[in-house]
């Protein structure tokens, strides 16, 4: 039988069209405690959310809303090329207009904390609140990737075949998991969820321009006056903890929580403790 957590990782979803825009997305749950909108980050496809994770915050009470952002998975929205972390931002404000919602609480991914950073700068009184996972400041300096991710920035994503983008996928994974985070059954499996609705390397291309010309968001998140969590492992190869670090620093009264040994991925069997810091920050938020 499906359940809820299964709905939001529906491959196909529902599909919201608006001017220049055509979203594809998932509203999912039964809960009265509010939505809680999960962005994906870099070339991140929305099926890629663990199912324990979502679920785990569909069992505390809200309702999850999963998008995929432009240039990825189902998403197509017109552009004349080259667009910001603002402008991807905007698609996810202009989809909550679309669907009535008028308040959530906003948490990002990698990629996805930095377009939630963006969404409480340009929308602040919609956010009941902000959760900013393995993500950074754009400071110079800070959250720089390890050398043995840094191959991954440098080195495309095949769009085929199958085996060979799977097999690109599971190397990643094994480079920024965290060595006692490893799944490669896991990341194997998600890959090939992946890959049947179809991989847009040159749009990962096209966000990671956006990530680089983005800059220091620093002066303008420290004026944010949302609840904000930050969270971060220690061992991130992808974006190191020092990104969260400063993202706690520079935001007012941002609560940080370091998860020793975790990489850059959100791991099943850590799903469930991840999801009730998330909503107990929802929650504490919203008192």
């Amino acid at each position: 039988m499906s359940t809820q957590a299964d709905a939001a990782l529906d491959p196909i979803g529902e599909m919201w069209h608006g001017p220049g825009r055509r979203i594809n997305y998932t509203l999912t749950g039964d809960g009265s405690r509010g939505i809680v909108l999960l962005i994906s980050g870099l070339g991140m496809q929305r099926v890629e959310w663990p199912r324990e994770f979502i679920a785990a915050i569909q069992r505390a009470g809200y309702r999850t809303l999963l998008a995929d952002n432009r240039d990825c998975g189902g998403t197509e929205v017109s552009s004349d090329g080259a667009y910001s972390l603002a402008d991807m931002a905007g698609d996810l404000i202009a989809l909550l207009d679309g669907l009535a919602i008028e308040r959530v609480h906003v948490v990002g991914m990698s990629m996805g904390g930095m377009l939630a950073q963006h969404v409480a700068l340009q929308a602040q009184e919609r956010c009941l609140s902000l959760t900013s996972i393995m993500s950074t400041t754009g400071r110079r300096g800070v959250g720089r990737p390890h050398e043995q991710a840094k191959w991954i920035f440098t080195t495309p994503s095949p769009a085929a075949p199958q085996e060979s983008f799977v097999d690109y996928a599971v190397r990643s994974h094994r480079s920024i998991a965290g060595e006692r985070y490893v799944d490669e059954t896991h990341a194997r499996a998600v890959a090939e969820r992946v890959f049947a609705r179809g991989p847009r390397p040159d749009g990962t291309a096209r966000q990671l321009a956006a990530i680089q010309a983005d800059g220091d968001r620093s002066e303008r998140l420290a004026t944010l006056a949302v609840p904000t969590l930050v969270m971060h492992g220690d061992a991130d190869a992808m974006i190191d903890v020092s990104g969260g670090e400063d993202t706690a620093a520079v935001i007012p009264g941002a609560h940080l929580v370091i998860i020793p040994d975790l990489g850059h991925s959100i791991p099943r069997e850590l799903s469930a403790e991840l999801a009730e810091i998330v909503t107990r920050h929802c929650a504490d938020a919203a008192a």
